[in-house]
């Protein structure tokens, strides 16, 4: 048989696999809905694809994907999202008009985006208003990983519902105070129990995000590391989880549960020198304080010293390790505050190596260490900090 008398038998069934492979294939990704503008709002939307970790959630980053008109009854539609082969997250963007960039993102925290999880076979439709996305889309058709995102949104609530506090003056040093909102405090309560129970690799990255913005992992980092793990098992090969883990490398973090705290020797009030090693007892509680910060002020009269009152006998300790850079507001706020405990402090406030071989951000900052010097638990207050030691102290 001569080979174009082959060919034209073959071809018949080429063009039916061709064919049969095309109608098996899923339709492209769907995007559509409806979004309710108002005067200084773009009429157009714009889809937006993160290519790293770090540009998930971030302003003016990721790819533009596509844009469309939202009509005059707020309706819109892509007409093509061919180019999404596989299930990734997608933001959708509104825009103010008269802004150069695509991918602003006003008006925290209800905030002009939806996070959506998009890919083929995949029809999302959502509604909602352009000026506070965020806050209010709804997904009237989507796929469950896209619902996840909307559970992440629901998360934050609490911060949607709070009206912004006025601006107050910035501490005379560096660092933040550990008592955040209460509205931040449950958005990242309600966040960290999502994550610990989803087993969805994407709005796990999402939530992430959330939860740390800045990509700074060390108010829990024994939680984190676990999430990590598991993102680890679920998904070993993909980018994310790789960038991710240079976030939560050990060399960033401050010590962790079961390991032992680092030493110092710094000055008391009186010029001598203290070491960490010094102070001996079956638990201690290492305070990290200054003179100006209110609630560690307020921590050291209502929690700590009736604590130490009433189990220093019995093998509780503390030792007051300030971040102050002047002597005199230091040994003054001692006095106040009847810390009757040892106290050091090298005055050099951010500079001071202790604070970065810690690597804490926040006052009041504490650690409870066991009678070997390892670490027990951290950064608990109040209530919390009372039933530890109570518990721990009553069990020796």
């Amino acid at each position: 048989m001569h080979l174009h008398r082959l060919l034209l038998l073959l071809l018949p069934a080429f063009t039916f696999l061709e064919s049969s492979c095309a109608q098996n294939s899923p339709p492209a990704a769907a995007l559509s809905g409806v979004i309710a503008l108002r005067d200084g709002w773009e009429r157009r939307v714009y889809l937006v694809k993160p290519a790293f970790y770090k540009q998930l959630i971030s302003p003016y980053e990721g790819a533009l994907v596509d844009s469309t008109d939202v009509g005059s009854n707020g309706a819109f539609a892509f007409r093509d999202l061919s180019s999404i082969r596989e299930n990734g997250i997608y933001l959708l963007f509104s825009k103010p008009a008269g802004s150069r960039f695509y991918n602003e993102i006003v008006d925290p925290p209800a905030e002009n985006y939806a996070c959506l999880v998009l890919g083929p076979g995949i029809r999302t439709r959502l509604e909602g208003n352009a000026w506070e996305l965020a806050r209010s889309y709804r997904l009237l058709e989507a796929g469950p990983e896209s619902h996840l995102m909307a559970q992440i949104r629901d998360c934050r609530a609490p911060l949607f519902r709070e009206t912004p506090a006025p601006p107050v003056a910035a501490p005379e040093e560096e660092y933040g105070l550990h008592d955040a909102p209460a509205a931040q405090k449950a958005a990242n309560a309600a966040l960290d129990a999502f994550l610990d129970t989803t087993l969805a690799v994407l709005p796990a990255f999402a939530a992430l995000r959330l939860r740390a913005p800045e990509n700074a992992f060390r108010e829990r980092p024994e939680f984190f590391l676990r999430i990590l793990a598991r993102l680890r098992s679920q998904a070993p090969d993909d980018p994310w989880t790789n960038q991710l883990a240079v976030f939560l490398d050990p060399s960033q973090l401050p010590v962790l549960q079961g390991e032992k705290m680092p030493g110092f020797a710094l000055p008391t009030p009186d010029g001598d020198t203290l070491r960490l090693s010094d102070v001996q007892s079956k638990l201690l509680l290492v305070d990290f304080w200054a003179s100006w910060c209110a609630p560690c002020r307020v921590e050291a009269r209502a929690t700590i010293r009736p604590l130490y009152d009433e189990y220093h006998a019995k093998g509780f300790n503390v030792l007051g390790v300030s971040i102050d850079r002047g002597r005199e507001a230091w040994v003054a706020a001692i006095r106040k505050d009847g810390a009757v405990w040892p106290n050091v402090s090298d005055l050099l406030g951010d500079a001071s190596p202790v604070r970065q071989a810690l690597k804490f951000e926040y006052i009041p900052s504490n650690y409870l260490l066991d009678a070997e010097g390892r670490l027990l638990a951290r950064n608990l207050h109040r209530e919390e900090l009372r039933i530890f030691v109570k518990n721990y102290i009553e069990r020796q």
